[in-house]
């Protein structure tokens, strides 16, 4: 293999160009992300960025020799391309590290999500107190929004469909 590409630069993409580095690959690596930002720690999202604690989460990768190629989505892949908004990106080997997309409820109401961080100052800059928020979902990400919106002083309501809050994650 002559070029790596991974798609996604978040943590796992991140990690993937790093330990590919780390195992001796000499070869071209190429890892897109959709976002402007370098990867970054996401757990901090829903706690310290929320909270106004923590502004920056960037992780402290070696990218050195890794070209990095911010704000450009995969929209499309066929044998050896990556299709981007930005055109085609060719590869010999391939790592899909995208994770996951926050679902979105049905219907016309206003909704936010917590992905990125982005997302996570947006969201930050939305919370007042007195602002009425319901949050869907008590599992770990819903629980630390809603405690940090609480803390704010916002009025927040938790939707879950289990019996208990965090009983998908803990069990029960």
């Amino acid at each position: 293999m002559d070029r790596i590409v991974i798609v996604g630069a978040g943590l796992a993409g991140g990690r993937v160009a790093v330990e590919l580095r780390a195992a001796g690959f000499t070869g071209g690596i190429v890892l897109l992300g959709a976002e402007e930002h370098l990867p970054y720690d996401r757990p901090p999202l829903s706690k310290g960025v929320l909270s106004g604690r923590v502004e920056e989460t960037t992780l402290p990768l070696d990218l050195d020799g890794v070209e990095v190629r911010l704000g450009q989505q995969a929209v499309g892949l066929r044998p050896g391309a990556v299709e981007t908004d930005a055109g085609p990106v060719s590869y010999d080997g391939l790592v899909i590290a995208t994770g996951a997309t926050p679902v979105r409820l049905p219907g016309e109401g206003p909704q936010r999500v917590l992905r990125t961080i982005d997302d996570a100052r947006r969201l930050r800059d939305a919370l007042k107190p007195g602002v009425r928020l319901v949050v869907v979902g008590a599992g770990w990400i819903g629980a630390e929004v809603a405690t940090a919106a609480a803390k704010i002083g916002a009025v927040v309501t938790v939707v879950e469909a289990a019996d208990s809050p965090l009983q998908v994650a803990l069990g029960g």
